[in-house]
């Protein structure tokens, strides 16, 4: 699946130039950008051959090398998810997975492909009670992508005008309550997905899980390397950030323990 050159706007939009100036400054840049995308073009095609020949680790090589050039896609983690599966590298496959899954919820394969991996894992952790809410809030911000949350928005608020409009231009009193209640609706509808895109946008956003990437890591008392060990996890586990920083990040599980760990044992997503 071939990247979209969605990095063109985010690097047009500082232009603030006048006349010849900004003209020269903007084909400069649009020279540069449709450089960049030719070259990740380029990567995309050698990772999918070296893949289909078995040569994993280059794949993960030219997927790295798109993502640090500053472009991201939920098929370009999922790409690079499969090549760190077929790897048996588990926790990166699952943190991978997971990217590509935030990107997009609705795509399948990642699903699919998520819960495979998550199977291979090997520490279980048992679910309090409390995570319920968070488990239907997770549903709802993922029952379509950001986008599809904005299109949603769009067509209620198109909706909503047009019987508002049809409201005010009939005369007769049954099709006016009619109108009023679907115009009423749809706007509640708009609301309702603005509101739900915009939170799912903040979680993409933020960092608030991560996924254990070394084979095993032990959970500390405190951020300190002499610091006693509480319990330990192993990679593919995924766990809820508190806090981070270069160095330690503070995590919690589903069952209600909390611990610091170095930061460079986990993938944040």
């Amino acid at each position: 699946m071939k990247p979209e050159a969605s990095y063109i706007k985010n690097i047009l939009l500082p232009i603030s130039f006048h006349g010849k100036k900004r003209v020269v400054y903007l084909f400069l840049l649009l020279f540069i950008s449709l450089s960049t995308f030719a070259t990740n073009e380029q990567l995309v095609t050698e990772a999918k051959q070296a893949y289909d020949k078995g040569k994993y680790e280059q794949a993960i090589s030219n997927y790295e090398k798109i993502i640090s050039s500053g472009y991201s896609s939920a098929s370009l983690y999922y790409n690079l998810g499969n090549a760190h599966y077929k790897k048996n590298e588990i926790g990166k496959a699952i943190y991978n997975y997971e990217l590509a899954h935030k990107l997009d919820p609705t795509d399948e394969n990642s699903k699919h492909n998520l819960t495979l991996a998550n199977k291979r894992t090997k520490d279980q952790i048992e679910q309090k009670e409390n995570y319920f809410a968070k488990n239907i809030e997770s549903g709802i911000l993922n029952f379509l992508s950001t986008t599809g949350w904005a299109w949603l928005t769009i067509i209620a608020l198109t909706f909503a005008c047009l019987f508002f409009i049809l409201f005010k231009i009939t005369e007769r009193q049954k099709l006016k309550r009619l109108f009023f209640w679907l115009g009423a609706l749809a706007l509640i509808k708009c609301v309702a997905g603005f509101i739900i895109g915009f939170m799912a946008l903040t979680n993409i956003e933020e960092k608030t899980q991560a996924i254990i990437l070394s084979q095993e890591v032990n959970v500390m008392n405190s951020p300190t390397k002499d610091a006693k060990s509480q319990f330990s996890l192993h990679e593919g586990t995924k766990v809820h950030v508190l806090e981070t920083n270069v160095e330690w990040t503070s995590i919690s599980l589903d069952n209600g323990n909390e611990g610091w760990l170095p930061t460079k044992d986990i993938g944040l997503f």
